[in-house]
């Protein structure tokens, strides 16, 4: 019972924390076209602009592998 809960729990936390860090690239997009000024400049350097789009696809790699095994938990249960 405990395992399920957990999953959905982990689940539903990086789904979350994707979806704040995917509204905060956005608010990044808008910026530096209102500004005028570069992702890379806004977010330190080409470095720290790289670990955000590392960041969204961790995020989104969390999410898929979460979603995943409630499922595959659900399946050996029933074995």
């Amino acid at each position: 019972m405990k395992k399920p809960i957990l999953s959905i729990a982990v689940f539903l936390l990086s789904f979350f924390s994707l979806l704040i860090s995917l509204k905060l690239f956005w608010n990044l997009g808008i910026y530096v076209d209102e500004y005028g000024t570069s992702p890379s400049v806004v977010s330190g350097g080409e470095f720290w602009h790289s670990m955000d789009w590392l960041r969204l696809f961790s995020l989104l790699l969390l999410c898929i592998v979460s979603f995943i095994s409630i499922f595959s938990t659900n399946q050996n249960k029933n074995h």
